[in-house]
């Protein structure tokens, strides 16, 4: 642990915190666009794992001894974010144990793509860069593989098995491609080298997890106390499980009734799947995909200053691409800088086209993701007002740690409780009020995060297994068996899905309850700005910056 040696503030050990994270964790480094940290990969020894709990047990009672000398507000903020930056880790590295039960965890170490995304420097240092890193990767891998216990969860097993295989193709091919084009033989040699040693350990790392497929289980809920433990320590939410599982079933069942009386206005005589499979027959052309998906973000994002909804901080917007062929595992996302990045600012919106190879019934079953309503219900989500205006806002930041929760130790619930707020939020203000499939849209995606909500629960906490949690998709989303098999699959390992409605919900009770303290005097815009202007932590401590009166229930 990194000591100083004048009388400790609080500034002094935020700066603490950040350097002995990012020098453990050296890709976080680059994620957050320090450069410096560029083709440096960490110790994943289990000496290091253990180093690091034992450095967060004692620096928290050096934090927690200077809490007692602060007095002004946002000093106390700054200070309970860094407790729970603490805490959040220990409980992870102590609890959830990811780096010992999920092979899923050391995917991270193979990612190169932040060197070709971002132009940040000139191709040829950003290549090598590349080249340093894979160069550690053989040393990371083989350590996380002994980390590892032999028995783990099936769904989780399977699905890294997928992902490292899938990385080796991308490394063959997109990785290499930009060496082939720099047209430079020697680091393209360097590479070839490297990159063969690179999959080989990647190999080595697939035979591992394969021979543990014999010892596999599907015993993965977490348990009661450790779901309850999680949402405390991620998200600062302490409310019982029967009552947090309680408001999901009532959400889903208002969201259910709604979406029935938006497809009866638009199709009367349709049942909902029929109402909503016409819905997606209107769409755009593979051709027009990129044009008709930038000229609705600009609709949007003019709806939100003529009706003063937030601050629109720049003119500068971002740019809607297709999504780069290594990056195709999603259909559209937003993907900003790190919160440090100083130089490759841009943010693309990449939307996943149709591949050229494909048939036509493939193509046509790929665009119908992409009708022009839930198009822009994730547009909505993606960039205006969700996580690309939260970003412009985050550049807005002049604090360290705040800043520092972008691309490191944000809040689950905050950024992408933000982003699904302001989806039923734009529906709320009016926008497509002239045409119900907006609803029916915006709706079809809440009932998705709904059911992921309590399916997180009940498999977690209350044995509901993968067939089932399959069947409740299917049943409460409306949703094909392919697409609600993999949800399903996906709510094994990642327990934290729920986070998208919990945190819409948190967001909507605080502004219930900041409406109230306001009176007269509420404006949605400021609430908003307000509550950008924390960066993502929590929303429980966002709460008690932005009320008087903290004393009231959280949902």
């Amino acid at each position: 642990m990194t000591v100083t040696t004048d009388n400790e503030t609080l500034e002094t050990l935020i700066d603490i915190y950040i350097k002995d994270l990012l020098e453990t964790f050296p890709i976080v480094g680059t994620a957050c666009g320090l450069h410096e940290y560029d083709g440096r990969l960490p110790d994943t020894s289990a000496t290091t794992f253990r180093n690091r709990m034992l450095q967060l047990k004692e620096f928290r009672e050096r934090v927690r001894i200077i809490g007692i000398s602060l007095d002004d507000k946002e000093s106390k903020f700054d200070y309970e974010l860094l407790l729970h930056c603490i805490d959040k880790e220990l409980f992870s590295l102590e609890e959830m144990r990811e780096h010992e039960i999920s092979p899923l965890y050391y995917g991270g170490l193979t990612d190169v793509s932040v060197y070709i995304k971002r132009d940040y420097a000139p191709l040829e240092h950003r290549l090598e860069m590349v080249i340093r890193h894979l160069e550690k990767l053989p040393k990371a891998l083989g350590q996380g593989l002994e980390n590892l216990e032999m028995s783990l969860s099936r769904p989780a097993l399977e699905t890294a098995l997928e992902m490292f295989k899938g990385i080796i193709t991308y490394l063959e091919g997109d990785v290499t491609t930009q060496f082939v084009e720099l047209n430079n033989a020697t680091l393209t040699a360097q590479y070839t080298a490297t990159c063969q040693k690179a999959i080989e350990a990647i190999n080595n790392y697939i035979d591992g997890l394969e021979k543990r497929l014999p010892l596999s289980h599907n015993n993965f809920a977490i348990g009661a106390e450790r779901y309850r433990r999680m949402l405390f320590f991620g998200e600062m939410v302490g409310l019982p499980l029967d009552e947090l599982l309680e408001v999901g079933q009532r959400n889903l069942r208002v969201n259910q009734e709604l979406l029935r009386s938006a497809c009866q206005k638009f199709a009367p005589d349709l049942t909902v799947q029929e109402a909503m499979a016409k819905m997606a027959s209107h769409h755009p052309t593979p051709e027009s995909l990129i044009a008709d998906t930038t000229a609705k973000l600009e609709e949007v994002r003019q709806f939100l200053i003529e009706h003063n909804i937030i601050s629109v901080p720049s003119e500068v917007r971002c740019i809607v691409a297709e999504t780069p062929p290594f990056m195709r595992w999603a259909f559209a996302f937003m993907d900003t800088p790190g919160a440090f990045e100083e130089i490759a600012t841009q943010s693309y919106y990449y939307i996943t086209p149709v591949e050229s190879h494909w048939t036509e019934q493939q193509k046509e079953e790929w665009l119908t993701k992409f009708d022009y309503f839930t198009l822009q219900d994730v547009s909505i989500h993606e960039a205006y007002p969700g996580h690309y205006l939260h970003y412009m806002h985050f550049k807005l930041l002049n604090n360290r740690l705040r800043r520092l929760l972008w691309s490191a130790s944000y809040s689950y619930s905050f950024v992408e409780g933000w982003a699904h707020y302001t989806e039923q939020m734009m529906i709320e203000e009016g926008y497509g009020t002239n045409d119900p499939r907006y609803h029916m849209a915006q709706l079809s995606e809440a009932l998705l995060r709904n059911c992921r909500y309590i399916v997180s629960i009940m498999m977690h906490t209350q044995g509901m297994g993968v067939e089932e949690a399959t069947r409740f998709f299917m049943e409460n989303a409306y949703m094909e068996e392919t697409p609600a098999a993999s949800e399903a699959r996906r709510g094994t390992f990642d327990p934290g899905y729920l986070n998208y409605t919990l945190g819409k919900l948190l967001i909507l009770k605080l502004r219930e309850d900041y409406k109230k303290e306001k009176g007269e005097a509420f404006s949605l815009r400021e609430f908003h700005d307000q509550l950008l202007a924390y960066g993502a932590p929590p929303v429980p401590l966002v709460k008690t910056m932005l009320l008087n009166n903290n004393n009231s229930e959280v949902l």
